[in-house]
């Protein structure tokens, strides 16, 4: 049973607010629970937002040939999913703590009162605190949608969910058949990526992947677009990138040791210079900066170790 209340969710723009509102009225156990109706506030435009919210009766305005119910006639029993809601003017913030306290409310162009309950669900990538001390934002109306706060992280602050998530997006796009799998230098290559657009940003690039994916096979580097390739430098400041990191603070957060990860890291490198060399011992050992003895010894005893 989900507790009541409204609920207030802060994220970056694409790391599933939307997502959580849907799972929050899915688990919401009220007998006989209304509809989800979702508004993005960024897109509503000044001339019409108190038509977006009240609705209107016939001849309200100039183009108004019906009457239209609004988002807190719709929602009515059921949760309004408010998305951006920093992005709401000041004016329609006073309407909008209205309503809450006093659940009634009236069409445009309309004397008669209505009322509605919903349950509240607020989004938004700013921080409606900092907009409260400027006077962007009301204050009581920041307290009365923040009775549960939900913090999204962006997908850089837990890249060990970048994989799975990869996987999830390959199966939605094969619902009927077996999805293709990610070659290990692919799936190096989406744990190195940055994602300033989150989980939406995964999401686009697995798409990106598929286009050029031929069907057979597993995915390899080949199916990359060559504007997402990423940019080779020769500079030792720039190869230890925040992918570098984020590899070293998963191994750390699973209990594995400096001596494991530094022997991991040697057997990727030779594995990768065998592969940039097409197998040839000589070149790939000038890659490494050693001898073709020590990389040959080297070899020999990863295979004992396997």
């Amino acid at each position: 049973m989900i507790k009541t209340g409204h609920r207030y969710i802060l994220g970056e723009s694409g790391t599933g607010k939307e997502l959580l509102a849907n799972l929050i009225h899915t688990l919401d156990s009220r007998p006989g629970k209304g509809n989800l109706v979702v508004l993005d506030c960024s897109t509503i435009m000044p001339g019409l937002s108190g038509t977006e919210f009240f609705g209107h009766e016939r001849g309200a305005y100039t183009g108004a040939v019906s009457s239209r119910d609004g988002a807190f006639a719709i929602a009515n029993g059921g949760t309004l999913f408010l998305d951006e809601v920093g992005e709401l003017p000041m004016t329609l913030q006073t309407q909008l703590l209205r309503v809450i306290q006093e659940q009634t409310f009236k069409r445009l162009g309309s004397n008669a009162w209505q009322r509605t309950s919903f349950r509240l669900i607020c989004a938004t990538n700013r921080d409606l605190k900092a907009q409260v001390q400027r006077g962007e934002f009301r204050a009581d109306l920041y307290y009365r949608i923040a009775g549960y706060v939900f913090t999204l992280p962006p997908l850089r602050e837990r890249p060990e969910d970048i994989l799975p998530l990869a996987c999830h997006f390959l199966k939605e796009q094969h619902p009927d058949s077996t999805p293709p799998v990610l070659d290990t230098p692919v799936q190096e290559y989406l744990l190195r990526r940055d994602y300033p657009g989150n989980v939406r940003d995964l999401k686009q690039v697995i798409a990106r992947l598929l286009c050029r994916y031929t069907g057979q096979g597993s995915i390899t580097m080949g199916c990359i677009p060559p504007d997402d390739r990423p940019i080779l430098t020769e500079s030792y400041q720039d190869w230890r990138d925040a992918g570098f990191d984020r590899a070293v603070r998963i191994a750390l957060r699973q209990g594995i040791g400096l001596k494991t990860i530094s022997q991991r890291a040697k057997e990727t490198a030779i594995r990768i210079a065998m592969n940039e060399t097409n197998g040839n011992l000589q070149r790939a050992a000038l890659l490494l900066g050693v001898t073709d003895r020590a990389l040959q010894m080297r070899r020999a005893a990863q295979r004992q170790v396997q």
